[in-house]
């Protein structure tokens, strides 16, 4: 059997098609092919892997691909249908203004009717899709994981600061979190005479306070063939913030990677509920404390962050270190690619074996 993947040059085609191809490529007897999408490319394969590609190419080459005999997973990691204007993709999807679906969004669509099978990161996702898509589309759920290679010789950077540095990785997409959280994040920092580095988003600032904008560090977004550089500060956190406001329903459909990522780095983890509660699940360690879980810190309202950042940073810094040391052996066993691949194999034996899709 040979598989290809169309690889799309972002962080998201990496997790969901290369990292996991490049371990099934040595550790089993099929061919596994990731490269850019052409119709020349997918001739001599059994099965065509999509990762949210959205075009008329993809299109096309999928349906002649499909109509020689060959079998499509169509791959989404975000709920398009629902995207919040404030995210600088909102006009790839949508005509701003009207809330009319742009061509885009159409050929998403389409491409996900046309698939044998859809993929996905989690299983609030699943059910958002199986609910557009009716009872008839088999939509199998593949968690995101980290490819441990990546991780495993990471030398932190230094920051020789005379305090706590609370750290935040991501996009601009997040404006909305952060909108919500920023006074608390002040508040705590303040307290513990912390510092924040941001990482990808130095945008982000202009919302802060002057106070919260003089113990802030920011680096610009790294392009994804450089991640490697963001990954050596990422380490040197003392904790990481995962946050992601329930106000909306995209940001129940995303994947708890960032926590994942901390904890490859080794860093203490303190998250949201929404999207985070259920991977720390509770713990018996302090019962009278809500916000404290196995591995990580949830809290389920910008109060309890509060508490949870403060305690991280200072109050509590031991046992945090000693839970991001108990989560990455977690994240190395149960959420890696080289633990976790087969999985991805798993789904295209399925889909070949299986009957073509409608």
């Amino acid at each position: 059997m040979k598989i290809f993947g169309a690889y799309r040059g972002d962080a998201s085609s990496y997790y969901r098609i290369t990292a996991p191809f490049s371990v099934l490529r040595y550790r089993t007897k099929h061919e596994f092919v990731v490269s850019r999408l052409s119709m020349e490319a997918v001739m001599d394969c059994d099965v065509l892997w999509l990762q949210q590609h959205a075009s008329a190419t993809a299109e096309v080459v999928a349906r002649d691909f499909k109509a020689a005999g060959g079998r499509i997973i169509y791959d989404v990691d975000d709920w398009l249908f629902d995207i919040p204007p404030s995210w600088p993709c909102y006009d790839d999807y949508y005509r701003r203004g009207t809330g009319i679906p742009t061509e885009r969004l159409l050929f998403h669509e389409r491409l996900l009717n046309l698939a044998d099978v859809v993929t996905t990161t989690t299983d609030y996702l699943a059910g958002k899709l199986r609910e557009r898509l009716g009872p008839g589309k088999r939509v199998i759920v593949l968690p995101n994981c980290i490819l441990q290679g990546d991780w495993d010789t990471v030398i932190p950077a230094s920051h020789g600061l005379d305090g706590p540095v609370l750290g935040w990785f991501g996009t601009e997409n997040h404006w909305d979190d952060w909108a919500e959280i920023v006074d608390v994040v002040d508040n705590a920092l303040e307290t513990v005479g912390g510092y924040l580095a941001l990482i990808g988003a130095p945008e982000l600032v202009t919302m802060f306070s002057d106070r919260l904008a003089e113990r802030t560090m920011v680096h610009p977004l790294v392009p994804w063939n450089r991640f490697d550089e963001a990954r050596r500060l990422i380490a040197a956190f003392d904790v990481g913030l995962a946050w992601c406001s329930d106000r909306f329903e995209v940001n129940r459909c995303r994947s708890p990677l960032k926590a994942i990522q901390y904890g490859a780095a080794g860093v203490p983890v303190v998250a949201s509920d929404t999207v985070y509660g259920d991977m720390f699940e509770s713990t018996s360690l302090s019962p009278s404390r809500s916000h404290i879980r196995n591995h990580g810190m949830i809290a389920q309202g910008t109060e309890t962050l509060r508490i949870a950042l403060t305690e991280a940073l200072a109050y509590a810094r031991p046992a945090a270190q000693m839970m991001a040391l108990e989560w990455r052996q977690e994240v190395w066993h149960s959420h890696s690619y080289e633990s976790q691949a087969t999985q991805w194999l798993d789904v295209c034996l399925e889909v070949v074996d299986g009957p073509a899709g409608d």
